[in-house]
């Protein structure tokens, strides 16, 4: 099959994801880290606008032209396989197929992307605050820029007027979009939706176990709906979460999806 080309950027930005090759990780030392940042360095620095390394992927945020981009992209993974693999004693492929790659068209989406960016550590549950990372460019903004481009962090911090305290504040709010990722990352923040979601409908209606849900048909049926709305959960995992029939799932969403036929 051809490979599908690349979605171009009205802004000239994209949010970029490479991970290790049947989920291995792509980083094992802090040696390996600094050298991947240093290649970030030699071939990104005039574009690099934010980061993010985790064990078994890394995202980045860029502003370049997609063949320049490319180019810089392809230079770093052979260059870092190169040297992981000879350190390592492996042979073969590192990173998972070419890299992935989401076009950022509109302002307001590209600080969400990098505020994404920055708490993906905080999502994964490795640090409590995007501050505690050392493998990211959130303290950059906070304090000496080290690979991103001053021109791209004043562009950033503009939208807050140049406030640090109001650029923290931004990185604490929740946030509940789907952005480029991992498919197990992905999976892991739908299901702390729902579960924040279960856990605001049972403040709601005074229940402090969720178990008591499952005997009240008013309240079951309710917290299905709120989950089939607001979250991308499939109905088995829905029903997996909530410890109820999989057919009652089914029989919520059919029974809305007929509503709104009528309506």
């Amino acid at each position: 099959m051809a490979r599908q080309p690349r979605e171009k950027s009205a802004t000239g930005y994209y949010h970029i994801m490479m991970r290790g090759i049947n989920r291995e990780f792509i980083y094992r030392t802090v040696k390996e880290k600094r050298y991947f940042m240093g290649l970030l360095k030699d071939e990104l620095s005039p574009c690099l606008v934010g980061y993010c390394l985790m064990d078994n992927h890394v995202h980045l945020l860029v502003n370049a032209q997609l063949d320049e981009l490319s180019l810089a992209i392809k230079k770093i993974n052979v260059k870092y396989a190169m040297q992981y693999n000879y350190h390592n004693q492996r042979v073969g492929h590192l990173f998972q197929n070419r890299y992935k790659s989401e076009a950022i068209h509109t302002e307001p989406y590209l600080i969400q992307v990098i505020r994404y960016i920055h708490n993906n550590p905080v999502k994964a549950g490795i640090i409590p605050g995007a501050e505690d990372y050392q493998w990211s460019s959130y303290r950059e903004y906070l304090g000496d820029t080290v690979l991103v481009a001053e021109h791209h962090k004043a562009f950033i911090l503009s939208f807050f007027s140049g406030n640090i305290a109001e650029f923290i504040r931004f990185h604490q709010q929740k946030d509940d979009c789907e952005y480029l990722d991992t498919k197990e990352e992905i999976e892991r923040n739908r299901i702390t939706l729902a579960r924040d979601i279960i856990t605001e409908f049972c403040n709601e209606i005074g229940i402090f176990d969720q178990s008591q849900i499952k005997n009240e048909g008013r309240y079951i049926q309710e917290i299905i709906l709120r989950l089939l709305h607001k979250t991308k959960l499939s109905h088995r995992d829905i029903a997996r979460l909530l410890e109820v029939n999989r057919g009652l799932v089914h029989y919520v969403a059919s029974k809305t999806s007929k509503q709104r036929i009528v309506q």
